[in-house]
């Protein structure tokens, strides 16, 4: 996941006797990293793993797979299970229930290194409303996501949205925000959407917590959203994965609302 532009081609058009000659600056070359993709949720499992390579700055868009991995994931109530790898470099839980409050961390054992990452699931926050507004140009809907924060409790919010119209919306877009000095007011998270009359549209508030939310703060600094990341670049997001690991491991709490445009 670790790839903070797009792929970028950058160079330097050098004047030499009414002469251009393309320079390629020599951007990170570097050992494979490993790449971590983990969620796990206050809703239902399955609860999944992918683990993938990085590649180098200028190598094509094929990002290997890892397979054979050991993952474990526990909590701080004793709880752990040993995931299993159901497609390549996909890893899933089959037992494990998420619960708001506790700790989570995750094990992972790949070709002889082993990687940490902790996260604690906060408790939900519902959403109040979810409502659609024309945009400005008539083109599409606006959507706009409400809710309350808690007072007296640093909270950090995620939101994504999906909808039964895939060309309506970037679906790697997101939305993120801390309550900062809003804490303990209503607070409110939009997208600009293409979405027509007879669209379903979901949106997923996710209370995260403060490394989460680190590692989307950075990653929103740079070109390409949420899969940009899978190569080797100058700068990558901040991470919770140890030993020189990259990605993330996310311990959240869910909540859900629909809307049908009318």
């Amino acid at each position: 996941m670790i790839k903070t532009v797009n792929r970028l081609i950058i160079a330097m058009a050098v004047m030499i006797t009414s002469c251009e000659k393309v320079i390629n600056i020599d951007l990170n070359t570097t050992d494979p990293k490993l790449v971590v993709e983990a969620n796990i949720t206050n809703l239902p499992g399955h609860y999944t793993v992918s683990l993938t390579h990085t590649v180098n700055y200028y190598d094509p868009n094929v990002f290997p797979t890892v397979s054979g991995a050991s993952i474990v994931i526990y909590d701080n109530a004793g709880n752990s299970e040993t995931l299993t790898e159901f497609s390549p470099g996909n890893y899933r839980t089959n037992l494990l229930q998420g619960v708001e409050g506790r700790a989570y961390s995750v094990k992972i054992l790949s070709s002889g290194n082993e990687y940490h990452a902790t996260s604690t699931m906060p408790f939900h926050v519902s959403i109040d409303s979810l409502n659609l507004e024309r945009n400005d140009r008539g083109n599409g809907y606006r959507l706009i996501c409400k809710f309350l924060d808690p007072q007296g409790i640093s909270n950090f919010y995620k939101l994504q949205i999906s909808s039964n119209d895939i060309a309506a919306f970037d679906s790697t877009s997101i939305r993120i925000v801390a309550d900062g000095f809003a804490d303990g007011q209503e607070l409110s998270l939009t997208y600009r959407t293409r979405l027509v009359p007879g669209d379903s549209v979901t949106a997923m508030l996710e209370c995260i917590d403060k490394p989460v939310y680190d590692f989307y703060r950075t990653l929103t600094n740079v070109e390409g959203g949420v899969r940009s990341f899978l190569s080797a670049p100058p700068s990558n997001p901040i991470t919770n994965i140890n030993n020189g690991g990259f990605g993330y491991f996310s311990a959240h709490s869910v909540s859900l609302k629909t809307v049908v445009v009318q």
